[in-house]
């Protein structure tokens, strides 16, 4: 960034703009984040961690992992990352740098001694064993974070980001009926109470930022305009009606599919199948559910011979009509 964009709102513009683009159907929480920071940057105090927030809800393909990085990216700050789900003993001893067999830089203290300016990434902290717990919350509640062996580090310069499993649906369901994020912070923390979230923990951070649920209407249509761009990012264009709608319930099935875990490697083949299509003289195509994946099929008068995607391939063109 140059001198007059490196300021908290521009760095804060900056996070908006990237985190919708890139993370769908989110805008709400996005802007309840942000104006969350920028509150406790702009009052940041002397006596305890820049910001403690919590996201809360469903975490559809990764939502709260993209939401930290394109916060840690606007913020030019490190990210020192620590899964705090059982079966507990690694990862605790790794975060406070009691397991001998790991290098000793991966520990929190180290890492906040290294990077005072970070944002640390607790994933699952409700899961995590209560002494962890116990501590990391006298963290957030001081200026510093005391390891077991008595070693103290300032955590002044941290922003922790904490994440929960619990009550995903209910607090989905939450954040679609309420706008305004302070009355969805009071009613996130009753929800998460009643679901077990250790309530000590919920007294201790400053704002649950609550994620939305996406109904199956939102998610076809977004994953629909998701092929679309893949389209035209290799020169070509989708016919109308030109995506199968098996690929849709196939792949969303149950998100609502049998390529859900898979998906980033087909949208890869369908990348090569695309190019190819386009270097035989493509302009329109449409996409069909084949064996092994999603086939790219020329719809243009001009294209005398389809792509070689998979055998089969004419035969399933009759299909992606349907």
């Amino acid at each position: 960034m140059t001198p007059g964009e490196n300021t908290l709102e521009a760095r804060m513009h900056s996070f908006r703009a990237k985190a919708k683009d890139s993370i769908f159907g989110q805008d709400a929480a996005i802007d309840a984040l942000a104006a969350e920071l920028s509150r406790r940057l702009e009052t940041r105090s002397d006596h305890r961690p820049l910001a403690v927030l919590l996201l809360a809800g469903p975490d559809r393909s990764g939502t709260k992992a993209d939401l930290v990085e394109v916060l840690a990216d606007a913020l030019d700050v490190p990210i020192h990352q620590y899964d705090l789900s059982p079966p507990w003993g690694e990862e605790d001893a790794l975060i406070f740098g009691l397991n001998p067999g790991v290098p000793a830089w991966l520990s929190l203290q180290q890492s906040l001694t290294d990077h005072p300016r970070a944002i640390v990434a607790l994933k699952a902290v409700e899961q995590a064993h209560p002494t962890v717990l116990s501590r990391l919350q006298a963290a957030w509640t001081s200026d510093r974070l005391v390891e077991p062996s008595g070693t103290e580090v300032a955590t002044t310069g941290a922003i922790f980001v904490l994440t929960t499993e619990l009550g995903q649906g209910a607090v989905g369901q939450l954040a679609r009926q309420e706008t305004d994020p302070d009355r969805l912070h009071v009613a996130a923390v009753k929800l998460l109470a009643d679901a077990g979230f250790p309530i000590p923990v919920l007294r201790s951070i400053d704002a649950v930022i609550g994620l939305k649920s996406h109904t199956t209407g939102e998610l076809i249509r977004e994953y629909c305009r998701d092929l679309a761009e893949q389209a035209r990012s290799q020169g070509l264009e989708l016919a109308d009606g030109g995506i199968d709608a098996r690929i849709v319930t196939d792949v969303l099935e149950p998100a609502i599919g049998a390529y859900a875990k898979g998906e980033k490697r087909l949208r890869d083949r369908l990348d090569a199948d695309l190019v190819r299509a386009k270097a035989e003289g493509a302009e329109t195509v449409r996409l069909v559910l084949g064996d092994d994946g999603i086939l790219v099929v020329p719809v243009d008068r001009s294209v005398q011979k389809e792509p070689q995607s998979s055998p089969g391939s004419a035969g399933q063109e009759g299909s992606g009509d349907e």
